[in-house]
């Protein structure tokens, strides 16, 4: 097993260390959760960001992947594909990793998308933000 020496390792000896995620709901009712902290500047609602997305129903289905694509999506955050993404990207550090859910409408709204996300769905999103940039 690969993990059997690493109980001898000296960075898991002594007094654990305590790692904060932040979580938060915004005014219009994202709820996100940072699931791996990042470094550097926090994004502006100016910045132009580079994720990597997946975004899934609340059953788990997924209604679209950049990581199965194998390319990441850039956009102005001002001008985001899906509205949610703006407030839940907002504040993220380069390199960090965020669960969201996005209710109905800051996510595809009354009309959904025909034939992949449903009238009135809760999207959940999982974004790791690659770079941000003014």
């Amino acid at each position: 097993m690969a993990l059997a020496g690493l109980s001898s390792c000296a960075c898991l000896q002594g007094t654990p260390v305590e790692i904060r995620y932040s979580s938060g709901i915004t005014a219009s009712g994202v709820q996100w959760e940072d699931t791996l902290n990042g470094q550097g500047r926090p994004v502006g609602i100016e910045d132009t960001v580079t994720i990597h997305y997946l975004a899934q129903l609340p059953d788990g289905t997924p209604v679209d992947s950049t990581w199965e694509r194998g390319i990441p999506r850039t956009f102005p955050l001002v001008n985001p594909p899906v509205p949610g993404l703006r407030e839940g990207i907002a504040g993220m550090r380069p390199g960090g990793k965020r669960s969201m859910l996005l209710p109905p409408p800051r996510a595809f709204g009354a009309r959904g998308i025909p034939g992949r996300v449903p009238p009135e769905a809760s999207i959940h999103f999982t974004v790791e933000l690659i770079s941000a940039a003014r």
